[in-house]
Parts: C-alpha cells; structure tokens; sequence
C-alpha cells in the first residue's frame, strides 16, 4: 500500500493519505496542539510528525503479512 503523509489544510495534524491510482483516502490523523512556547510547538509537531511517517511506513508492510 502506497502512502505518503501531507499537512491538513483546515487542522493542526498530519494526514496519512493512500495514494495508489483510484485509491485515495485517508488512513489516519496525527492532531497536535499549539501554544504560546515556540519551541514547545516545534517539538510537538515534529513528535506528531514522526507519529505520521511511522504510520505510513507501517503501511506499506500491511497487505505482505502472511495471514
């Protein structure tokens, strides 16, 4: 499974999206929060980020498991 991780354009999270031709749709949202503290956003965001790519890289070894 082919998938890629893009901002959400309405929320503060990422968006694990799938991104095989005719097979697009979300797979999962990584919210994060905001604050006053600058460093404390970036931190966040960047956990949140991580969260995102793990996801996705979970993915593309979903459909090969043997059952």
């Amino acid at each position: 499974m082919k998938t890629k991780v893009v901002h959400s354009q309405s929320k503060l999270a990422w968006n694990v999206i799938r991104t095989e031709w005719g097979l697009k749709y979300k797979i999962a949202r990584v919210p994060y929060e905001q604050c006053d503290d600058e460093a404390l956003n970036t931190k966040v965001k960047d956990e949140a980020l991580n969260i995102a790519i793990h996801i996705s890289e979970s993915m593309k070894t979903f459909n090969t498991k043997e059952r």
